[in-house]
């Protein structure tokens, strides 16, 4: 093997190297912002989990006389997304009507 042929095997070797390592660091990235985004996921529907059997029936804007019901049902049942609706729908809803209401 002559200096040429081993001259390249060695930058060879080092990007191959190089190339491993950055897709080993996106790979870890990769799964350290799942576990975040699932541990908050996970949070954000607990609270609305827990927001929702503490809350009165009367103060679910939408819905009949099963709003509660159907809501908790919807939070167990499709989990991660049921939380940001929950949240959107309710949650954000009643909080500015109580700050109308403190304001008169």
């Amino acid at each position: 093997m002559g200096g040429l042929e081993a001259a390249f095997m060695g930058i060879f070797g080092i990007v191959l190297i190089s190339f491993y390592s950055l897709f080993f660091i996106v790979w870890i990235f990769y799964i350290f912002t799942a576990f975040i985004m699932g541990i908050t996921l996970f949070v954000f529907w607990l609270i609305a989990l827990i927001d929702c059997i503490r809350r009165d029936e009367k103060d679910f804007a939408i819905g009949g006389d099963n709003a509660k019901l159907v809501w908790i049902l919807l939070l167990i049942l499709v989990r991660g997304i049921a939380g940001i609706i929950y949240y959107l729908v309710i949650m954000k809803n009643n909080r500015s009507s109580d700050k109308k209401l403190k304001k008169k």
